[in-house]
């Protein structure tokens, strides 16, 4: 049986974006693996703090397993081996993706502080959606591989699954979640710039707004990714692009953007900015504690006093 040649360049440009974002996660690892050293670990041990390590390292180990597949050694013309692969892969992917996404927010409100209500819907709503992908994606996996597409493996050396109908449509809702996280980490930025322009270094803050952009951007780039692979190329070699190339950008961003929100955790206060800090944490909690409940009718009176 032989391929057309449109086969084996789509599985050519899904090995090349897998090795480009393999090597950029690599790459900026080494990049910031001082800041890593600094901001976290030498930091007590959180739950920030494990969640980060075990997204910056399991991203590592994660993408080099995929790059030894796709470069060959791993398949061995086992279909079983193929069937595990796309179940072990998606799973990665979503605990990779939504997780980061999870830390940024937690991140995001320790430094700047939020609404624990919203934090708390916020954090379960993504849990839920994890949960939600988790399913999707074992359907996905039980129902995806055709005998079609099994019988490539031996002479394309890596796995081609075919993606099932409508699996797609669970991703839709990740719009909506990163676009409200954006939100809240911009108006917190935007918010606190000007109070502490003398606390925080302008170049800081402007970094922090960048990255978080970057981060949105990527969120909204890998979501799009995950749809348009996952349909136009279905029983493509190129549906494998949002796992090798998107995810891994995406894990970048959002480690960037964590170690920059932990850098702000370690700045020395002089004594007026530890004044205006805890002046800002009291009116907070003021707000927050003496603020009547929704629907509570205002118990003052009205001008003149009341009536004889």
């Amino acid at each position: 049986m032989f391929l057309s040649p449109e086969f084996f360049y789509d599985l050519w440009v899904r090995k090349s974006f897998s090795t480009a974002g393999h090597t950029l996660l690599v790459y900026d690892y080494f990049l910031t693996f001082n800041d890593e050293i600094w901001y976290i670990w030498n930091a007590p041990w959180t739950v920030v703090k494990v969640m980060f390590l075990i997204n910056r390292y399991g991203n590592i180990v994660g993408q080099t397993f995929i790059r030894l597949e796709e470069a060959g050694l791993l398949a061995h013309n086992s279909q079983l081996f193929c069937q595990r692969f796309a179940l072990v892969t998606s799973y990665f992917m979503i605990l990779s993706s939504e997780s980061i996404h999870i830390l940024v927010l937690m991140r995001a409100w320790a430094i700047w502080g939020t609404r624990r209500n919203v934090t708390k819907w916020l954090l379960g709503s993504y849990v839920s959606y994890v949960l939600i992908l988790l399913g999707a994606a074992t359907y996905g996996a039980n129902d995806g591989t055709s005998i079609e597409t099994v019988q490539h493996l031996n002479l394309a050396k890596v796995c081609v699954v075919a993606m099932p109908e409508y699996v797609w449509i669970c991703y839709v809702g990740s719009f909506i979640l990163d676009a409200v996280i954006f939100v809240l980490t911009t108006r917190s930025l935007r918010r606190y710039s000007k109070d502490f322009q003398g606390l925080y270094p302008s170049n800081l803050l402007r970094s922090l707004v960048r990255d978080a952009t970057c981060f949105f951007v990527l969120s909204i780039f890998n979501d799009a990714m995950i749809i348009t692979s996952w349909t136009a190329y279905s029983d493509n070699p190129k549906f494998f692009l949002a796992k090798g190339f998107s995810s891994p950008l995406l894990s970048v961003a959002g480690q960037r953007l964590v170690l920059n929100l932990k850098g702000l955790q370690i700045r020395t206060y002089s004594t007026n900015e530890l004044g205006r800090e805890v002046d800002r944490q009291l009116a907070a909690f003021a707000e927050a504690r003496y603020l009547p409940p929704p629907g509570r009718n205002d118990l003052r009176e009205p001008e003149g006093g009341r009536d004889p």
